[in-house]
């Protein structure tokens, strides 16, 4: 479904000079007719540009002004490569093996995105490239043998899609020459911090960082509820992801005048009673990419509503399930942009020569039925900027 999205100057400025400087993929040579690659000698791009441009010589996804994007529905406006690479069309069918931790929506998407990317980059399914989809289902021990399981079909390359995945991944592939490419990882640096030391000094692991914008959803908080102090944080520690951004926040609300009041679950059962014991306690909650809570967002949904303590959340598809205000990454273009590394791999590059670039922020989403159950207005210039806007609360498919 595309969703509408509003005029921001000064953003999508800076977001059209990213997609112009930044046009093509590929190794731009005669085999792989594509536009002219960004390279130190193309004209100036912005900083912002820089930071998210793709590595080596290809483009890496652009997003639209304020990141209106299509959640999992492949109408993003990122693009991968603007014509096929040279190893499409070698006749050759590659393998590519995609790991995920288990099936939340922003993972689901990064998946779509790397999809449609690559076909952008020339790899089509059923034609030249055959994927090996495995979800772990939440056995986390279960992704070390899925990436045993690329290495013995031999996979041209693996795609981690989270943390889990990513660590898993590696260290079961440790002696193995297979490429590793990762999306959806909030901090790459904690996953594998012997490994991934900067985004130069990576070893044969790279990718797209997906840090969510901590400081700007603790802001639509206190612009939401300016009285706000005390800001719940449900989280597993044994998720990567969640820790780095907890820490983040951490790090942030000092100097904001906000405390976060934390509680850890180990398994998506236990998110209901964490959420209850901490609901007197504070006075908004705020949830992230966390696949242990997500995957039972609704049982935070529900404390929230009968305590009248809001949900913020840190990734955009929270909104239609029940959070407030939802500000983070498109991880569709998460996805996208992945696939130009994967492209680069598939056409002869090393994953240590290609940067770790991080994902732009994305859209913000609101639920004007899930602030009225919760007792709170969304402020007029919060519903003026929204990408998208919610009328209902809708759990998820089973």
């Amino acid at each position: 479904m595309l969703h509408k999205t509003r005029k921001m100057p000064g953003a999508f400025l800076a977001l059209v000079l990213f997609a112009l400087a930044l046009a093509g993929c590929g190794d731009n040579t005669a085999t792989a007719p594509a536009a002219p690659a960004a390279t130190t000698t193309a004209p100036a791009a912005t900083t912002a540009a820089a930071t998210t441009a793709a590595a080596g010589t290809t483009a890496a996804g652009a997003t639209t002004a304020a990141g209106a994007t299509a959640a999992g529905g492949g109408s993003s406006a990122a693009v991968a490569c603007s014509a096929p690479v040279a190893a499409a069309s070698n006749g050759k069918t590659y393998k590519i093996g995609i790991a995920v931790q288990n099936t939340i929506p922003d993972l689901q998407q990064a998946i779509d995105g790397t999809k449609k990317g690559l076909e952008q980059c020339g790899f089509v399914s059923g034609k030249n490239v055959t994927y090996l989809d495995r979800n772990a289902a939440g056995d986390i021990p279960a992704l070390a043998t899925i990436g045993k399981e690329f290495a013995n079909e031999k996979v041209d390359a693996m795609l981690a899609v989270g943390s889990q995945a990513l660590t898993n991944l590696y260290n079961a592939n440790k002696d193995s020459t297979i490429p590793i490419i990762f999306n959806a990882v909030t901090d790459p640096y904690k996953v594998l911090p012997s490994v991934i030391k900067s985004p130069t000094d990576h070893g044969p692991v790279t990718g797209m960082q997906a840090l969510p914008p901590v400081e700007d959803g603790l802001k639509i908080v206190l612009e939401t509820i300016p009285a706000a102090k005390n800001i719940g944080f449900i989280y597993n520690p044994a998720e990567v992801n969640a820790v780095a951004t907890l820490d983040e926040a951490k790090r942030l609300a000092g100097s904001m005048g906000l405390n976060i009041v934390t509680v850890t679950v180990q398994s998506s059962g236990e998110v209901l009673t964490a959420a209850q014991s901490i609901a007197d306690k504070i006075d908004a909650f705020l949830t992230t990419t966390d696949v242990t809570v997500v995957n039972n967002l609704e049982s935070v949904v529900k404390v929230a509503t009968d305590n009248k303590k809001p949900l913020f959340a840190l990734n955009p598809d929270s909104a239609s399930r029940g959070a407030v205000v939802a500000i983070g990454l498109d991880y569709f273009d998460n996805g996208v942009a992945s696939a130009t590394y994967i492209a680069n791999v598939l056409d002869g590059k090393k994953p240590e020569t290609l940067d770790i670039k991080k994902q732009p922020k994305g859209p913000t989403w609101v639920n004007t039925k899930a602030a009225e159950q919760m007792g709170v207005k969304i402020p007029d210039p919060i519903l003026n900027r929204a990408n998208k806007k919610f009328t209902d609360i809708t759990p998820p498919k089973k």
